[in-house]
């Protein structure tokens, strides 16, 4: 038994083992292959523990599952994408420490597998940049530790019987400790270790792919500076020219918005609706069209219907730009912060052409002086992420949001760096940013907490639209959007609690359509709004719903901003090329909301997009589990204190219990059972066994001070004997009945205070 459960072990960590190396082969392979190598070696394995003992399949088939992944990768490279030798080494090494346990030939066998698993669990984890290979060596080590604790107490009690008292909270115990220092222990490294590096020369795929490297090589490997480009495949992330770019034709990012969401439209009525104005509002108007066109135009609301059959310049890369970082987030370029009624600009002037400079590994950064903070955050607090432009016609830098500083290699001039009138990154006094440039970029990571912190003192509620501005359909905006926030919001009354419930209806109950106009069937003049159709019809583009967002926000007493950009789609990203590909179609419109000290945070309306993930700590989970179900809780906590000082009861019931239902169990099974709920009941009274004392001995002890009570223990130890070592009778139970009936935890707590008084 002991054997088997050894055997049983040894192989579970030898899984483990080879396991921890598929991460590092699932998403860069053929998956028919891939899935054909695995049921392979599986195959052979399962053959070869269950094969007779004397059969030829049991001595072969052990040795033939680290076979699979050689022949596999001699297949790959001739009919399918080459496996890389090394990865085809690592998976051979877990397949042998499987074969190992599978052969059973002996026990320094098994603990040769366990040694090589344990090996392979640590290096595959050491070289994959994913979180979650932290999992492998983790349930590694709490397998390894039962195994170990499992043997040597088996060892000790052969040969301390008298010192060694068995236990089933030992096994658990341990695990929780070991659990506990290894969570501890990476807690203290974590950060210590710079990110893995990529080898610029060699043989391996790592190495970046040269003339010499293994066919398996990815042409390109690499991002950033240690980056090799391809000249064969397009995937490469090389900062250098490459023809296979030089042939394409820019596009501006307004061309791909007409593309997308149609021209917009120029409305007569809306300078009409200017001249008609009360001559206190020319002035102010005159103002903001002036600040509008320094600042780099607008973006209006009122749109053409895009056309139906979009064709893009017709080029050899379609990519407008690459990113290699998270994707699902936000590339932003243009911000706008007032809103007409029809359209965006931007009134505040955030524009500097001073930047902070700072060396960081020898790499100088241009940072946002008003971000120069962003250098003291610890590193789970900020995020880094490579930006390739292609071809994009501006000199606008798509960064995502909170970004504080920006790096391109070996540039150390702070001249060719500014911030917009926006406060977005620019590259000023150029054309547009030079094609195949890569661009750093360091942001910062806002969690929940600081959100809820940050709207906690909001300013007072600003007008949504100012109505002496525009025309009286205003008034129906206005009044839709607090219908919106009184149906969405009303039932919260924290300002992030109520944004984040209205943002959650739109995207639940709303449509996401860019070809929709909306609603047709209004002929008034004053209803031709595209926002009024809109949030009458709940169908629109992402403009849109963007612009009612940010209204919803205002509406909140927040203030907001308009943002147009990029989106990252999720399956975007290429794993064979390490970075995700951004195409004309993934132009996007989001909204911004302000925190009192100067920080923005993004809100995505538009189903169909993933939301920002502002995740909470978990003393904010806690406080809001609490708050959510404090009677719940009170309940429990009260229920768990009562059955832990009821327990003597509770439990003895449940083994009074216990022994009513095991009328069927044969008769030394019943002394056994006996014995151990006597045992049980007395260390719920406080007076376990010694260690080393017989257990009749034990029964006299604690009985002698009730003659009755020690009778009935001697006619149970008695009747046990003869059962165990003599001829006794199967069928009589009655005095382990009597006995465990008499022996409860009062009597025991009873009998064992007047033995030490």
């Amino acid at each position: 038994m002991n054997t088997s459960r050894r055997r049983f072990e040894n192989g579970t960590m030898a899984i483990i083992g080879l396991a921890s190396v598929m991460p590092l082969r699932a998403f860069v392979e053929d998956w028919p292959f891939f899935v054909a190598e695995l049921l392979a070696m599986g195959l052979l394995a399962v053959a070869a523990v269950v094969a007779k003992p004397d059969s030829t399949m049991r001595y072969v088939a052990p040795w033939l599952v680290p076979v699979p992944p050689l022949v596999f990768a001699l297949i790959t490279r001739r009919f399918a994408t080459p496996i890389a030798f090394e990865m085809t080494l690592l998976t051979m090494f877990g397949a042998a420490a499987v074969s190992l346990v599978c052969a059973d030939v002996s026990q320094r066998l098994r603990s040769m597998a366990m040694i090589l698993s344990g090996f392979l669990v640590l290096f595959s984890a050491s070289i994959s940049d994913s979180d979650i290979a932290i999992v492998f060596p983790v349930v590694w080590i709490l397998i390894c530790v039962w195994h170990l604790i499992a043997n040597d107490w088996e060892r000790l009690d052969l040969a301390m019987p008298e010192s060694v008292q068995r236990t089933w909270t030992l096994r658990p115990s341990s695990l929780l400790v070991t659990l506990l220092a290894v969570a501890v222990g990476g807690f203290v490294v974590k950060d210590r270790f710079g990110p893995s590096r990529q080898l610029d020369f060699g043989i391996m795929p790592t190495s970046g792919g040269t003339r010499w490297s293994d066919p398996a090589a990815r042409g390109g490997v690499g991002t950033g500076d240690l980056a090799i480009a391809a000249q064969d495949h397009a995937e490469s992330f090389g900062a250098v020219d490459s023809e296979i770019f030089l042939e394409s034709n820019e596009s501006t990012l307004f061309d791909m918005f007409n593309d997308m969401l149609g021209e917009p439209e120029k409305r007569k009525n809306k300078w009409e609706r200017r001249q008609g104005m009360a001559n206190q509002n020319v002035i102010p108007m005159h103002e903001q069209a002036s600040r509008s066109e320094r600042g780099g135009g607008n973006f209006s609301t009122e749109r053409m219907p895009a056309p139906k059959h979009r064709h893009f310049k017709n080029v050899t890369e379609a990519s407008v730009i690459q990113w290699d970082g998270p994707t699902g987030i936000r590339l932003g370029m243009h911000r706008y912060d007032t809103f007409d009624g029809t359209d965006w600009s931007q009134s505040e002037d955030l524009a500097s052409d001073k930047l902070w400079t700072w060396k960081i590994n020898g790499d100088v950064w241009f940072f946002d002086p008003a971000m120069q903070y962003a250098l003291l955050l610890p590193t789970e607090s900020t995020s880094v992420g490579l930006l390739r432009v292609i071809r994009l016609d501006t000199t606008r830098i798509p960064t995502p949001a909170m970004t504080a500083g920006i790096h391109i290699k070996e540039l150390d001039r702070a001249d060719f760096f500014a911030l917009a009138d926006d406060g977005s990154f620019d590259m000023p006094g150029r054309e547009k940013i030079p094609p195949l440039t890569v661009i750093h970029m360091a942001s910062v990571i806002l969690s929940e907490d600081d959100i809820r912190s940050g709207l906690k003192a909001a300013p007072a509620p600003q007008a949504s639209l100012q109505r002496d501005e525009v025309d009286a359909s205003n008034d129906s905006v206005e009044s839709l959007i607090k219908g919106i926030v009184e149906l969405a919001g009303q039932q919260h009354s924290d300002p992030y609690d109520q944004l984040t419930a209205c943002i959650d209806h739109m995207r639940q109950n709303w449509t996401f359509d860019r070809g929709s106009p909306g609603d047709e069937d209004s002929s008034s003049a004053t209803e031709n709004s595209s926002l009024i159709k809109f949030l009458r019809s709940h169908r629109g583009g992402d403009h849109l719903f963007a612009t009612t967002a940010a209204l919803i926000a205002r509406e909140l007493g927040l203030s907001s901003r308009l943002v147009t950009g990029f989106y990252v789609r999720p399956d975007a990203f290429e794993m064979s090329a390490q970075h995700a590909s951004v195409l004309p179609s993934d132009v996007h419109v989001w909204a911004e909301v302000g925190l009192t000290d100067g920080r923005w945070f993004e809100i995505e309306a538009t189903p169909g997009y993933k939301p920002p993930d502002y995740r909470p700590s978990w003393g904010l989970l806690a406080k809001q589990f609490a708050a959510a179900y404090w009677p719940s809780i009170a309940i429990f906590a009260v229920t768990i204190a009562a059955a832990f000082r009821l327990r003597r009861i509770w439990v003895d019931w449940l083994l009074t219990l216990m022994w009513r239902g095991a009328i069927g169990l044969g008769p030394r099974r019943q002394v056994r059972l006996a014995m151990k709920i006597i045992e049980t009941r007395a260390r719920l009274a406080g007076h376990r066994r010694p260690a080393g004392t017989t257990q009749r001995a034990w029964l006299e002890m604690i009985t002698r001070g009730d003659a009755a009570i020690s009778a009935a223990a001697a006619q149970f130890s008695n009747a046990a004997d003869a059962l165990c070592f003599g001829e006794g009778n199967p069928s009589n139970n009655e005095s382990m009945t009597h006995l465990v009936d008499l022996l409860r935890v009062p009597t025991i707590t009873r009998l064992t205070n007047e033995a030490v008084s």
